[in-house]
């Protein structure tokens, strides 16, 4: 995760700090606002090189400011009153492959361009840059995290007493339910598991706030052909609560399958279907391709939630190259924005029109 940060400006005198009681300066603002989402901030205030200082204190203030670059993920320079030490310093965090973000006047230097991430005329802009990048550096790491622990388990059953699930309740109306996030049995033979769809639906929950449904252990019986199992019983339980006004299934597609999405839907009132599925077609249709089509394997389990539990439900497969967020971050990262942004829309139409 992009957690720290080191901030950098001309050299700092205490008589350029603004007297008690006034407006602070910028890096006041960038250390309160970086801070409250989380980010860690160095600020280089407190060993800022005076002029005229000897230069054995020099060195040691220089290597003091170079060991902190090191330890920090990103650097946000102010230009907008530069000096040699802010572009040593923007040089070697780019050479380091640091995250260099700078602050200041157009037209930037060919230098400035050359070592540096995002270039911002205003403080304020940058600082939104640099949290969104943390945010999604933050995405992807929790999902590789989250499927490091359930890889553990994708052939093992549980526990005795202990569900093969793990339901993640919030407060929109909707649940992503991931069956295959781990190994499953169909007609005697195991099946491999669908590799972070478990991670997709529970990441999804997190952004959005809405519930999500996945499995946690191997798997007896698939929950897509077989319904009386306890992953279902725990979905039906939950819908006919009242807690659930849209279910999204999430599933995965294999390396020689052409399209990258394959949507299923059903449901009580074919518009309504009807509308949801298109919504989501269009969404997805700026990452790849998008077919709809049925599948036989879950279509039992569809038309149990839109006819038996009476809410309307898309069946989603995603394809392979979508969930391999090591070797293509950008493209899971793109997949979870979307997916997030879909859930909550339609999660917050609910409660409107139950209110």
């Amino acid at each position: 995760m992009m957690s720290s940060i080191y901030i950098t400006h001309e050299v700092v005198e205490m008589s350029d700090l603004p007297p008690i009681g006034q407006e602070p300066d910028w890096r006041a603002q960038a250390i309160s606002k970086l801070q409250r989402y989380g980010l860690r901030v160095v600020n280089p205030i407190d060993w800022a090189i005076p002029l005229g200082e000897e230069p054995e204190g020099v060195e040691k203030r220089v290597r003091r400011a170079l060991d902190l670059i090191d330890q920090c993920d990103a650097l946000l320079a102010n230009l907008h009153r530069s000096n040699h030490g802010t572009a040593m310093e923007i040089f070697y965090a780019h050479r380091r492959g640091k995250m260099v973000t700078v602050v200041g006047n157009s037209p930037f230097s060919p230098w400035v361009v050359s070592h540096s991430q995002a270039r911002f005329a205003d403080v304020d802009p940058a600082l939104n840059y640099l949290i969104a990048e943390g945010l999604r550096t933050d995405v992807l790491n929790w999902t590789l995290q989250f499927e490091s622990q359930l890889t553990e388990r994708y052939e093992q059953y549980p526990p005795s007493g202990e569900p093969d699930y793990q339901f993640f309740g919030a407060e929109l109306p909707v649940l992503i339910f991931a069956p295959h996030a781990t190994g499953y049995f169909r007609e005697g033979e195991f099946c491999e598991p669908e590799i972070f769809t478990g991670a997709l639906a529970a990441g999804i929950h997190r952004a959005a706030g809405c519930h999500s449904l996945i499995s946690s252990y191997c798997l007896a019986a698939d929950p897509c052909r077989y319904l009386e199992t306890p992953m279902i019983r725990a979905l039906a339980d939950v819908v006919k609560s009242g807690q659930i006004g849209f279910v999204m299934l999430v599933l995965g597609m294999s390396w020689h399958e052409a399209n990258g999405f394959v949507l299923e839907a059903a449901g009580p009132d074919a518009d309504v279907v009807s509308d949801l599925a298109n919504r989501l077609k269009l969404k997805l249709s700026v990452l790849g391709d998008v077919a709809s089509r049925e599948n036989e394997e879950d279509l039992q389990l569809l038309n149990f939630i839109a006819n038996n539990l009476s809410v309307p439900v898309i069946g989603l497969r995603v394809h392979r190259r979508f969930r391999m967020p090591r070797l293509q971050p950008e493209a899971f990262i793109l997949l979870n924005d979307v997916l997030s942004d879909f859930a909550q829309e339609i999660g917050v139409e609910l409660l409107r029109s139950a209110s």
